[in-house]
């Protein structure tokens, strides 16, 4: 079975011009990615800025193509223009600040513009409209104007916007990067649950640990390379060398650390808060 998304050698150089627009230097953002998605994942991808990460995200979307090396999005080459339609219907995209993307001023209208642009006949649109906004908690505002909703609420309605518009993948650039930790919490569920429910492929591009202890696979980027992969677990119980890429740990699994410097015998990949205290709890109940 084919990935369904699939980076080989993938290059990116940026050209530095002066003001007269002659090319003094070129910076290569990516260099040399090797990542493959299947169908169905939830995968990370995270790093510091700089690291190259949203660089590869609108590659995805084809929004940049490759300077080196190929990029295929549900097998198709993002290099070939004709592709471009077809692989922004599989491949959505949802970006840092929600009201980039917001253009209605209704909620329900605002969803609905996707798929009214991709000539979706009125019934199904408002079927989607409706069931894309019940998928990530938004219905009950379908009248309200966007711009009375708080920062979570509209990425919120920007991410039903995208599935109304029935992409097989929705590729999250920092999503959270501008919303309170409410917020974040908020999006970062609603986002797992649609690749738990509905089956979407999830790639969430991040520097914030926490959101990324539900993905099936982790990838962390630095100076455009991918320089680690792995599970989470895998991948946060290496947090010397995630400190290297200007990375920290989830607050839990630090504290574990702290605990197991200590000379408290905890395991290295705690994830989750519930897991910390579980350990701990039997290690009291041993001690009595």
């Amino acid at each position: 079975m084919k990935p369904f998304i699939d980076a080989k050698g993938l290059v990116h150089e940026y050209s530095r011009r002066d003001e007269e627009g002659n090319v003094t230097g070129i910076n290569r953002a990516l260099d040399g990615i090797d990542i493959e998605v299947k169908a169905g994942d939830f995968i990370a991808v995270l790093g510091a800025n700089g690291s190259g990460k949203s660089t590869f995200a609108k590659h995805l979307n084809a929004l940049l193509v490759p300077t080196e090396g190929t990029l295929y999005v549900d097998g198709m080459d993002t290099s070939d223009q004709g592709n471009n339609l077809l692989i922004r219907q599989a491949a959505g995209m949802v970006f840092q600040n929600p009201d980039n993307q917001i253009i209605s001023n209704v909620v329900e209208e605002d969803v609905g513009f996707g798929p009214e642009n991709m000539g979706v006949p009125t019934e199904e649109i408002w079927r989607r409209v409706e069931e894309s906004l019940k998928n990530v908690g938004m219905y009950e505002y379908r009248k309200e104007s966007p711009n009375q909703l708080s920062g979570g609420q509209k990425q919120r309605i920007a991410i039903a916007g995208i599935m109304a518009m029935k992409p097989e993948c929705i590729v999250l650039d920092e999503p959270t990067a501008m919303l309170d930790p409410a917020g974040r919490k908020s999006v970062i569920k609603t986002v797992k649950e649609l690749n738990k429910k509905e089956g979407i492929t999830i790639i969430l591009i991040t520097h914030y640990m926490e959101e990324v202890t539900g993905a099936d696979f982790v990838y962390v980027m630095s100076g455009g390379q991918v320089k680690m992969k792995g599970t989470p677990r895998q991948v946060f119980a290496r947090s010397e060398e995630l400190a290297r890429y200007r990375l920290s740990i989830p607050e839990v699994t630090r504290i574990a650390n702290g605990l197991r410097k200590k000379g408290v015998n905890i395991p290295k990949d705690i994830l989750y808060t519930e897991e910390l205290t579980d350990i701990l709890l039997k290690i009291k109940a041993r001690g009595l």
